[in-house]
């Protein structure tokens, strides 16, 4: 934890538990308001972030391995798994991605379970497509729920761009907490689009979604398209860089994902104190 109060020229008391840390600060003339924070539950919701984004873009692989393979001939699946099942009907495509119990990816997580897809043709250049995970697991921690994904091939930038409606519960391995994610989410894809292999790929997302605990904790976060979040895959589990504007426990602040170093830390700052999250 940073801060910088000397200016002020204030006595500045803390209070520590292990969940939560109260910051108040009072002077002669002013005060700055208490800050209740919990560190826990903040970092809680700062992973769930980042299985949200990691098992989105599964999703989107498994589309493009089928729909687009020439983007991305050398994807994130290995030879051995998952399987591809794809059904038509009409213009109307099903498509069960199956990782069965167990499967390695090559960017590193372990996934189970199965993701099914439907979708039909194109129109206007964009394709809309149902989502579901069903008995889903992304490195122990169990993802539920599903989306509609409105895909762009190729948007002003010349880049394949997603917007997400979502709505997805995440059962964090050795936990009884659970975390929900609700919102809209935009993805663009920046670079290594079509450069055959998926290393050098990288994403920029923005958006605005709710994250609920099942503690009760509720968070809101805001990402610009001017400061997205990005995901690299170069062997990197976390988000890298970009800011969210956040609302939890009445109060306001930022939560700074960092300057592109792939670690597992989060800059959560509050009413000017800052607080290290651990992604882990």
């Amino acid at each position: 934890m940073t801060h910088s109060f000397a200016q002020l020229s204030k006595k500045v008391c803390f209070a520590f538990s292990v969940a939560v840390i109260m910051v108040s600060c009072s002077g002669n003339d002013d005060s700055v308001p208490e800050v209740n924070v919990s560190v826990s539950d903040s970092a809680l919701a700062a992973k769930s972030d980042g299985i949200f984004e990691a098992t989105q873009h599964i999703v989107e692989s498994g589309y493009n391995y089928i729909e687009e393979p020439g983007r991305m001939p050398n994807s994130i699946f290995g030879a051995s798994c998952p399987d591809f099942e794809v059904n038509v009907e009409g213009t109307q495509v099903t498509l069960i991605v199956d990782f069965g119990p167990s499967c390695q990816l090559l960017s590193g997580p372990e996934v189970s379970g199965r993701i099914v897809l439907e979708y039909g043709p194109r129109v206007g250049g964009l394709r809309t497509i149902d989502y579901v995970y069903q008995d889903f697991y992304f490195n122990s921690n169990q993802v539920t729920g599903g989306g509609q994904i409105i895909r762009e091939s190729e948007n002003n930038n010349g880049n394949p761009q997603s917007s997400l409606n979502e709505n997805i519960t995440v059962a964090f391995s050795g936990s009884s907490v659970t975390a929900n994610r609700v919102g809209t989410r935009y993805v663009e894809w920046v670079e290594g689009v079509g450069s055959g292999t998926w290393i050098d790929n990288v994403y920029h997302i923005w958006g605005d979604w709710e994250t609920t605990l099942s503690t009760g904790f509720m968070r809101t976060g805001v990402v610009n398209p001017t400061s997205p979040l990005v995901r690299g895959l170069a062997l990197c589990d976390y988000i890298v860089s970009g800011v969210m504007q956040i609302t939890q426990e009445n109060l306001s602040g930022t939560l700074d994902f960092g300057d592109g170093t792939c670690d597992a830390t989060a800059i959560l700052t509050v009413n000017g104190i800052e607080f290290t999250i651990n992604l882990d």
